[in-house]
């Protein structure tokens, strides 16, 4: 039977590289799983459940993720390196692991969530009670905060504590009592987060491209907010390992940001080549193999997308 894993496979999956070193997943009697490389070495001992269970492990497929996670036996979820180097924690988020936005995921130390980038890097240290993820380039926090399972014990409210806002380079945003840009947010308390994203000319030009594509794009994906006030800003920019500008779309509704899911929005999230030139919008497939089932990222150019979509709706 084939199996479909998706919560920690998708994590790693969508920023893959290749290098000189290979490494495959390899079984032991006892089910348990482990990574060694083409030599027969060992990186991560066989003590694992990592994405899917021993009865699925293809040990001639190569493993292209660039940060690895597992579950251990009897402990919580573990994230190492390629060279079998432990890196952290994730923060277990709605009965999963959490999963990356904005180029960076939480992890949990002695108790408090900090925030590590993709190259396994803790950017952010460990020091609040509960952080939300990273939204519109800034994220909420709380200290001695907790949840109310007496209110409501599947979804218990975070209650108590000191509240604030951090940015990705891990500064506390002093929030402002007026609007100093047009896009800063205006929190519950009528208070004003500054715009987190500064662009250079080229940066500029990119998002040049979806500010006059915008209404089309807003028609194709439907936003269910009116008016439709959309937004688009680079959150991540080319790397050795994915080599594009990623640029995801922002709903403002009803004084609410939704930023879009970067690991199951279709559509809604958009890659651009290094040198500024190619454009594209990306969608996730399931692609079937012979013992199991994968979600792999695909890409489609940015005008043919409009093109074919516009035909469809006037049809």
């Amino acid at each position: 039977m084939k199996k479909i894993f998706v919560s920690l496979l998708l994590l790693s999956c969508l920023f893959g590289f290749s290098q000189t070193e290979k490494l495959f997943y390899f079984v032991e009697s006892d089910s348990l799983v482990g990574v060694k490389n083409q030599d027969g070495k060992i990186i991560i001992p066989a003590k694992y459940l990592f994405t899917q269970s021993a009865s699925d492990v293809n040990s001639k497929e190569e493993i292209k993720d660039r940060i690895l996670f597992s579950m251990p036996i009897k402990e919580g979820p573990k994230a190492h390196d390629r060279k079998g180097n432990f890196l952290f924690e994730p923060y277990i988020f709605d009965a999963g692991i959490d999963y990356f936005s904005e180029g960076y995921m939480r992890f949990t130390e002695n108790k408090k969530v900090g925030f590590a980038d993709k190259n396994g890097v803790k950017i952010i240290p460990a020091k609040y009670d509960w952080v939300s993820a990273m939204n519109f380039g800034f994220a909420e926090f709380c200290n001695g905060c907790h949840f109310d399972t007496s209110k409501d014990p599947e979804h218990p409210p975070l209650v108590g504590g000191t509240w604030g806002f951090v940015n990705k380079n891990g500064v506390e945003i002093v929030p402002t009592d007026k609007r100093n840009h047009p896009k800063d947010f205006e929190t519950e308390k009528h208070q004003f987060i500054p715009y987190q994203f500064q662009y250079n000319e080229k940066e500029k030009q990119i998002l040049d491209f979806f500010e006059k594509r915008k209404e089309q794009i807003a028609q194709i994906d439907d936003f269910n907010c009116n008016p439709k006030i959309i937004y688009f800003e680079i959150v991540e920019k080319p790397s050795e390992f994915d080599p594009f500008y990623k640029v995801k779309t922002f709903e403002l509704c009803n004084s609410y940001l939704r930023g879009s899911d970067e690991n199951y929005d279709d559509f809604k999230n958009f890659k651009v080549s290094q040198d500024g030139k190619d454009f594209y919008v990306t969608y996730i497939e399931l692609v079937d193999h012979k013992k199991y089932s994968e979600y792999v990222e695909r890409k489609i150019p940015v005008d043919k997308w409009i093109k074919q979509n516009l035909k469809k709706t006037k049809k």
